[in-house]
């Protein structure tokens, strides 16, 4: 079929996978919902809703793995 994507079940485990590692908040390491992660939010709700800053520490712990993975 033309004009459809062809979207391996291999591919969609990949991106799955990159998705996962980016669920932690930058300002509490707690679970950020999945909605805002795809969003591109690097804080949870609760975080957003009090504007907490983020945590330079956690911050350059998700730049090491993402370098290393």
């Amino acid at each position: 079929m033309e004009g459809v994507a062809d979207w391996s079940a291999a591919h969609r485990a990949t991106e799955l996978t990159r998705l996962e590692r980016h669920l932690r908040c930058l300002a509490c390491d707690g679970a950020v919902e999945k909605s805002l992660s795809v969003l591109g939010s690097l804080r949870c709700l609760a975080c957003r809703e009090v504007n907490a800053p983020l945590d330079a520490r956690l911050f350059r712990e998700s730049q090491a793995r993402e370098t290393s993975g």
